[in-house]
């Protein structure tokens, strides 16, 4: 396949599908307390070498009146592979720097993710998420963490303007290394929601 140049509409394009990938960090009970800053949360969710969750995704416009919800499944792999296909066979693989689109169960378009920044941007904001690395995450975003007695919050803000024309913010739910939910909230105040149940995970001793 020849490689295709770059293109600049995919990280808008793609921005529906990447935020399901910030959902697959591997899960602990609840029993202990939850992580008592960033560092320890990362560390935490950094343990993880490969999980799969169930997800709901539930889209919010002012242009429609009624919610959009579509069901799928999602793979993360350590330490930089992601599968996220929904129950019809939208979504994408992502490998290292390439990145396949795949509509109707087929790959329709293949990115290489270092070619578009923006998308990279994101894309590193991902794999810095598995892999415990606070200082790339916050070369990209302002975090704000907030444990509480069953859950933590985690917000990230975008810092530059490439990135706040895609989203203003994601709003991360979670129980110890549990993701739960994700929102990503638009410019235009559109709003994705994604909801997880994980269904498998490695190591097993996590559990």
């Amino acid at each position: 396949m020849a490689r295709p140049g770059p293109d600049r509409a995919a990280p808008r394009a793609t921005l529906p599908l990447l935020a399901g990938a910030w959902l697959l960090a591997a899960v602990l009970p609840a029993m202990a307390a939850q992580p008592a800053d960033v560092g320890a949360l990362m560390a935490l969710l950094g343990r993880v070498q490969r999980v799969e969750v169930s997800y709901q995704e539930t889209v919010e416009s002012g242009l429609i009146d009624t919610a959009i919800s579509t069901r799928g499944h999602l793979v993360y792999e350590a330490p930089d592979r992601v599968r996220r296909l929904s129950d019809k066979g939208e979504g994408f693989v992502l490998d290292g720097d390439r990145m396949q689109l795949v509509s109707g169960g087929q790959v329709v378009n293949e990115l290489v993710v270092s070619d578009v920044a923006p998308l990279e941007a994101m894309v590193g904001a991902l794999r810095a998420t598995f892999a415990g690395d606070l200082a790339a995450l916050r070369a990209d975003y302002t975090l704000d963490y907030r444990p509480a007695d069953d859950h933590w919050t985690l917000d990230l803000s975008p810092r530059g303007s490439d990135l706040t024309d895609l989203f203003r913010r994601i709003h991360m739910v979670g129980d110890r290394a549990t993701i739960s939910t994700i929102a990503m909230e638009e410019p235009d105040r559109d709003r994705r929601t994604l909801r997880m149940r994980v269904l498998a995970r490695e190591p097993a001793e996590l559990d």
